[in-house]
């Protein structure tokens, strides 16, 4: 049934939208692998901060990163007809892993972005990933099937979902029983709109980065040195893309209200997220010193979310549909 709604929907953008359309766009020109995610910007793509996430993100259970994790701790090994469905897909990198570990018999990926799709479909073709199977889709509106899927996950992309209720309604009545949602993502502030107290701990913590560790990599400003943190301005995020978190300071209690969460997993990134964005090349494992500004950094962000002072901004979860309500 959900292919053929795909099958509707796929290669179609009438009606989308003006905003989705802005976001189709954007993500169609800064998808996964782009310079906006490159180790030299990104903070993320830092392998030193990647490991850290990880382990933050796997309860420190010494799983390898967070999709093993959620396999492994709650799904178990996967049984014959396996089916997931990963919302919000990208380029695929997800779905890729997933093959890899072999955890599914079929399994759909959807995103509203056409430019990253192709890619997914591409690189699933080329590893031989035939039960790989994507299409099109404003997730907004478009039903799912029910008792379809045993694990449904977003990576990055449910912070991007303004019908938070809709979805998760959908994703609940479309998981078999025994089923899982799974999800890493960014659930701080909407819009980046960050209170007083979390832009002053930002600012503050850059100032304690030494000049040379502050040199940018961003296009126009290469090589200068920051003297400002970038904080981003909540009117601008808007522009760029109407999506960006758009709900995501609500995305863990519309989740509640629908799933029992078995696993919440804080990442951090309250400060990293914007205190490395642009520098994070400066942070290279052939630089001890800056290894160890890194390790400062890391220290402050847990103690101000250690003693409450902070949220985390970011979380890996596992959870499983309520059986009422």
């Amino acid at each position: 049934m959900f292919k053929r709604i795909m099958h509707k929907l796929n290669g179609k953008r009438e009606g989308i939208g003006a905003d989705k359309q802005v976001t189709a766009d954007h993500w169609s020109e800064n998808m996964a692998g782009s310079d906006a995610f490159s180790a030299d910007v990104y903070w993320l793509a830092v392998p030193t901060v990647q490991r850290r996430h990880q382990h933050k993100a796997t309860a420190g259970s010494g799983h390898p990163g967070w999709v093993q994790y959620c396999l492994k701790e709650f799904l178990g090994n996967p049984a014959p007809g396996t089916r997931m469905l990963s919302i919000g897909c990208g380029t695929g990198t997800l779905e890729r892993e997933l093959y890899r570990l072999k955890a599914f018999e079929h399994c759909d990926g959807v995103d509203i972005a056409p430019a990253a799709l192709e890619v997914a479909r591409a690189e699933a073709l080329a590893m031989g990933a035939s039960t790989i199977h994507y299409a099109l889709c404003d997730i907004e509106r478009t039903d799912l099937p029910g008792n379809h899927y045993d694990a449904v996950w977003f990576n990055g992309s449910l912070h991007h979902i303004r019908e938070l209720e809709v979805v998760c309604q959908r994703v609940r009545h479309s998981l078999k029983p025994g089923g899982w949602l799974f999800f890493n993502e960014y659930v701080g502030a909407n819009h980046f709109a960050f209170d007083a107290q979390q832009r002053a701990a930002i600012s503050h913590a850059f100032g304690l980065i030494p000049e040379h560790l502050r040199r940018s990599f961003v296009k126009g400003s290469y090589g200068q040195v920051q003297q400002v943190v970038p904080l981003p301005d909540p009117a601008e995020v808007v522009k760029v893309d109407p999506s960006e978190a758009v709900r995501s300071a609500d995305i863990l209690q519309v989740v509640q209200e629908h799933f029992d969460v078995r696993a919440l997993n804080l990442c951090g990134g309250s400060l990293l997220q914007f205190l490395l964005h642009g520098i994070a090349g400066n942070f290279t494992a052939d630089n001890p010193q800056s290894l160890r500004v890194l390790q400062m950094l890391f220290d402050i962000e847990d103690g101000l979310i250690e003693s409450g002072t902070l949220k985390s901004d970011f979380v890996v979860v596992a959870a499983s549909p309520k059986t009422s309500g």
